[in-house]
């Protein structure tokens, strides 16, 4: 099951948060990289086992990630910033 978090925004650009509780399986972008919408950012496997994949709402430029591979996280939790192309 895919799950696209539309998330906060701040100046130009977007906060995205974790959408449910459990640890984090992967992180397929990094400090820097481009991102286009709809492009897989991460995967949480939530505490029940199932894996949540997290997409990109709009394209930009990742700013800071503020998480890591393994980080246990809650629904609301920032993982990083985007800064959207303009």
């Amino acid at each position: 099951m895919k799950y696209e978090v539309f998330p906060r925004r701040w100046g130009y650009g977007q906060i995205i948060t974790s959408p449910v509780k459990g640890s984090l399986e992967s992180i397929k972008v990094e400090s820097g990289e481009k991102v286009r919408e709809q492009q897989l950012l991460v995967m949480i496997r939530a505490e029940r086992g199932n894996v949540k994949q997290i997409l990109a709402g709009t394209s930009g430029i990742v700013e800071t990630l503020t998480v890591k591979v393994g980080d246990k996280v809650v629904h609301g939790d920032v993982l990083f910033f985007i800064k959207e192309d303009l």
